[in-house]
């Protein structure tokens, strides 16, 4: 049986949605989200992948490419015309290895 090289990670996060309502007024909505994320994925940044804070900043260049419902759930209401999306943040809460 041939054994993976791969570098496994788990990474928990938080993607918090900044929005406007016009009847409500401001709010925002957070939503956590974990993954696994491991050093087969194609990044320019060689920082070695063998620490919880190399990781993390791995995974936040990584995910600055995406669109942002490749990585959680959009609210309920996201299209919505009465309601602005004005941006969203993401902070890793936790890194382990798997």
């Amino acid at each position: 049986m041939q054994q993976s090289n791969r570098n496994d990670w788990n990474v928990r996060f938080e993607v918090t949605f900044y929005d406007n309502d016009s009847n409500k007024g401001s709010f925002r909505e957070i939503k956590e989200v974990n993954i696994v994320y491991n050093d087969e994925l194609e990044i320019e940044n060689k920082l070695p992948f063998n620490n919880p804070a190399n990781v993390e900043i791995k995974f936040l260049i990584w995910v600055v490419t995406l669109p942002i419902e490749k990585l959680t759930k959009l609210p309920h209401d996201y299209k919505d015309q009465k309601i602005k999306y004005y941006k969203e943040s993401i902070e890793v809460l936790e890194v382990k290895k798997l």
